[in-house]
């Protein structure tokens, strides 16, 4: 498999625990003794820290001026924790799903900066508009 194509189906693959939870939660199915509502949350959680681990390092030898992104994904992070610590289902789905859109506005404002294959961006953005999806889904069902 090329390394893209694994990228692509990595990439896939990694938003469909969003649409396994939505289908729980509808279905009224706990998992393993957890609600769906919490699987999604912490999963989000993982996610959105896992994507915004992967643009710090990537950042760490850039310029000033693309390091300051690195601080930008710090608050993403923090944000939706300290949401998910401190305030209902419906506003941690929210700022997390804000938190998707602005890790995906770095990406792209970075393309200059830090080199990614020609395909990667528009994945990303189709990805994150899943994940967009998900969480307004579920924000709707509660």
């Amino acid at each position: 498999m090329q390394q893209s194509n694994l990228i692509r189906l990595l990439t896939y693959l990694g938003a469909t625990p969003f649409f396994l939870a939505i289908y729980l939660h509808l279905t009224q199915q706990p998992l393993l003794g957890v609600e769906a509502v919490q699987w999604f949350l912490t999963y989000g959680l993982v996610i959105l820290s896992f994507m915004a681990g992967t643009l710090w390092g990537q950042v760490v030898n850039a310029s000033a001026q693309v390091k300051r992104i690195a601080l930008a994904t710090n608050l993403i992070t923090l944000a939706a924790w300290f949401a998910f610590l401190l305030a209902g289902p419906v506003l941690v789905l929210l700022i997390m799903a804000l938190g998707f859109i602005a890790l995906y506005l770095l990406e792209w404002r970075m393309m200059d900066a830090i080199p990614r294959p020609e395909y990667y961006l528009a994945l990303r953005l189709r990805v994150t508009a899943l994940v967009v999806l998900a969480h307004g889904l579920m924000g709707l069902q509660l």
